[in-house]
């Protein structure tokens, strides 16, 4: 007596055009997934850079403020000096 369910053992036509299928879908995928890490890798590299300039251009206009500042308070000095 068998059992109402048994497995063949011959491999049909279907099974090997859709495990073909699985592995060219698996294979676009990794693809598309390394493309979009590249792509998020430039962005945040490019978004690093114009942060390093905004912050080198900060800087820069910190001492400009800070120059001008002193000079302000060198010609206050002179002038309560004289008063």
């Amino acid at each position: 007596m068998t059992s109402g369910f048994q497995f063949s053992k011959s491999v049909s036509l279907g099974h090997i055009v859709a495990t073909v299928g699985i592995v060219i879908a698996g294979f676009t995928f990794i693809y598309d997934l390394r493309e979009a890490i590249s792509i998020l890798q430039f962005k945040g590299e490019t978004v690093e850079q114009r942060l390093d300039r905004i912050v080198s251009r900060t800087d820069d206009q910190f001492d400009q403020i800070m120059d001008h500042l002193i000079r302000l308070e060198e010609k206050i000095d002179t002038l309560n000096e004289d008063g």
